[in-house]
């Protein structure tokens, strides 16, 4: 939705409600003809918010990782030293589908990066993601 936000000191802020702190009152706005302009007004600094209008618009997606364009072979040799490394400490890995799992507990996809570690578990997220941040290729 387009809102006009009316701050503390007067001033007029446009633009899209890409999201609302509910904890802070804070607004985050996608202003410009594109939308890639962003803007953050504090819930404090707000004095009214005027909605102009409640049509849906096409919200980007700001945060996404880039895809990441890796070699199948640095791939497969990252694969491969991380299996080694995982073994050399006593976890008792196993492939599927070209993923790494350890007891059905851990999983790691490709490209087998620390931020690739999928486990419930904090401590041993932290532990196995500190052994692949270990891994230099």
């Amino acid at each position: 939705m387009k809102v006009n936000i009316l701050t503390e000191d007067n001033t007029m802020i446009s633009g899209v409600v890409y999201t609302v702190d509910p904890v802070s009152e804070s607004v985050v706005l996608l202003q410009g003809c594109q939308q890639n302009n962003l803007k953050i007004i504090f819930g404090h600094a707000i004095k009214n918010i005027n909605i102009c209008s409640n049509q849906s618009y096409e919200l980007p997606e700001l945060f996404t990782n880039a895809p990441v364009n890796i070699l199948q072979t640095t791939l497969e040799e990252r694969k491969n030293a991380v299996i080694k490394l995982l073994r050399e400490n006593r976890f008792p890995v196993k492939e599927q589908n070209d993923i790494l799992t350890i007891e059905n507990i851990l999983s790691i996809k490709p490209p087998y990066e620390p931020s690739d570690c999928i486990c419930d578990n904090s401590i041993i997220l932290r532990r196995i993601q500190s052994f692949l941040s270990r891994i230099q290729i």
